[in-house]
């Protein structure tokens, strides 16, 4: 049944009162939210509409010529601001701001979830973690029945392989490809043996070996396949920030005055240096800093070995070549200390994207709004297919749209800690348990002046907008995720890589109230 546009702006009445100037009954946003999410039979008829759609066009013959392979290289816990072709002054990415001189580097990107599952599973869908169950964080897994880009490929004789280096993203144990990330993927490479150099348990594949595996699926299958899609994912600098040692040492910040955030006792990074994080009892937060970016500079070099090898095998020119990341990290911001999947502030949602385009290819500026949410019908694109239906935009285009919003999530939505999120070209609405926060990210990109006590006009624009966006493509709903069945290892491994509490049980049991000491010279 499909909703009537008044049907839609019942659902979505926000009671935004003067005198509170805020959205009063917070859980009939949540309610709203859920309202999106219901078990609807789609995949047949989108595949359908698409083609339909498709043909009305009149498109026939794309106005390029459609590209023989699409590579999308991707980093775990990667900020924006902190790679040079987006301003760092430090010398962190030289290869990747090399990339960059012949890439659009997009101003303005986001993933929709501060979560490695979440943020990658619409990355590969077009859809948000809440249609596809996976709202959960890294414990849930896409089921089958999401129809992801590999699968979309898949009809058309295109082979889709990947490489992954987080343990989150590995297969479910007995190697299930029917569910979570590997869906679709003729080869997917979850090769993770290798405990961390820091501790055990923290089970990994480095930057180097994720380059060597990229490249020997390279020189065998990929010289085989004329067409194809590659993921590479690689895992550093993901915490803890423990660099080899050729790279140690890279970068030394003068100590100064400042706050000095206690060490934690649990996962948690509010006003606490998380547990699996703290490295040497070292509370000092230049040091951890500095010892992130020694983690992105290694793997940036090895990021350049791929490149090389790219352009030296003539890869390169005859390719769409995508770099992202699935999230950031805060590094002090709002007073969480070096973690992720804790807020959905600008820090933690906003992610480079690189696109290097085919000479005849269209793209638009570097100003121009994105998201992980139009990676899917940037490819089907690119490849010269039929759309599928999904919340994105191609952008093999200099024509994207300008008014429009890229929404966020942290938690399901019955979850007392949920957070949600929606930014536009210019603001964000953040709405975490305590009320609707608004910022103008232009005048103030740290997000430290809420506006919505004094615009709740523009605050009702904004759900208003989402609305929109949510009412332009039905909502695919498949229920719960698939729950990640964990053994000993997987266990082990996702405590350390802090998505776990390592005890279940005792989670938010020591979350820090009071506020961290200064830091000494």
């Amino acid at each position: 049944m499909t909703h009537s546009h008044s049907h839609l702006e019942h659902e979505w009445k926000l009671d935004l009162t003067s005198a509170a100037q805020r959205i009063t009954p917070l859980a009939d946003l949540m309610r709203t939210l859920a309202s999106f999410v219901h078990d609807r039979a789609v995949n047949a008829a989108r595949v359908v509409l698409a083609g339909l759609l498709f043909a009305v066009a009149g498109c026939g013959a794309p106005p390029h010529e459609p590209v023989k392979r699409v590579i999308l290289i991707s980093c775990d816990t990667l900020r924006a601001d902190r790679l040079g072709m987006y301003g760092y002054e430090r010398a962190v990415s030289p290869n990747l701001d090399a990339f960059a001189k012949d890439a659009v580097v997009f101003d303005r990107a986001y993933g929709t979830a501060p979560h490695t599952n979440p943020a990658l599973s619409s990355l590969l869908t077009s859809r948000l973690p809440d249609e596809l169950g996976v709202s959960g964080g890294n414990r849930k897994l896409m089921p089958a029945a999401v129809r992801t880009l590999p699968e979309m490929l898949r009809d058309s004789a295109i082979p889709s392989a990947a490489i992954v280096s987080n343990w989150a993203l590995r297969r479910p144990s007995g190697g299930d490809t029917e569910v979570g990330i590997a869906q679709g993927f003729a080869h997917f490479d979850d090769e993770m043996g290798k405990s961390s150099r820091l501790r055990k348990g923290h089970f990994e594949r480095t930057a180097d070996a994720t380059t060597d595996a990229a490249i020997a699926w390279l020189e065998d299958q990929g010289a085989k396949q004329d067409r194809y899609f590659l993921w590479v994912h690689y895992q550093d600098p993901h915490g803890p920030y423990t660099p080899p040692d050729a790279f140690k040492g890279t970068f030394q910040s003068e100590q100064r005055q400042g706050i000095m955030p206690r060490l934690g006792t649990n996962q948690e990074g509010l006003g606490q240096i998380p547990h699996y994080q703290i490295i040497d009892g070292q509370r000092s937060p230049s040091f951890y800093k500095d010892r992130y970016d020694e983690e992105i500079r290694y793997f940036d070099h090895e990021l350049g070995r791929l490149l090389d090898w790219l352009e030296a095998h003539q890869v390169y020119d005859d390719s769409l070549v995508v770099f992202t990341a699935d999230h950031g990290e805060s590094l002090g911001e709002h007073n969480y200390w070096f973690t992720h999947e804790a807020n959905l502030y600008d820090e933690e949602v906003r992610v480079p994207l690189a696109i290097r385009y085919p000479a005849d290819f269209p793209r638009p500026k570097a100003e121009t709004l994105v998201g992980h949410l139009d990676f899917v019908p940037s490819v089907l694109d690119a490849f010269g297919l039929p759309e599928e239906l999904g919340r994105g935009v191609s952008l093999i285009s200099d024509d994207v749209p300008t008014d429009r919003v890229m929404p966020h999530s942290l938690h399901p939505l019955q979850d007392p800690r949920r957070w949600f999120a929606v930014t536009d070209a210019r603001y964000r609405l953040v709405i975490p348990r305590s009320g609707p926060e608004l910022y103008d990210l232009k005048n103030d990109p740290g997000e430290l002046r809420n506006l919505a006590p004094d615009q709740p006009d523009r605050v009702e624009d904004m759900i208003a907008r989402f609305k929109s966006m949510m009412s332009q493509v039905r909502p695919l709903s498949v229920g719960a995720g698939v729950d990640l069945e964990m053994d000993d290892d997987s266990r082990r491994a996702l405590e350390a890589l802090g998505y776990l509490q390592p005890d279940e049980d005792e989670k938010s049991k020591d979350r820090p109230e009071s506020a961290p000491a200064r830091e000494g010279k």
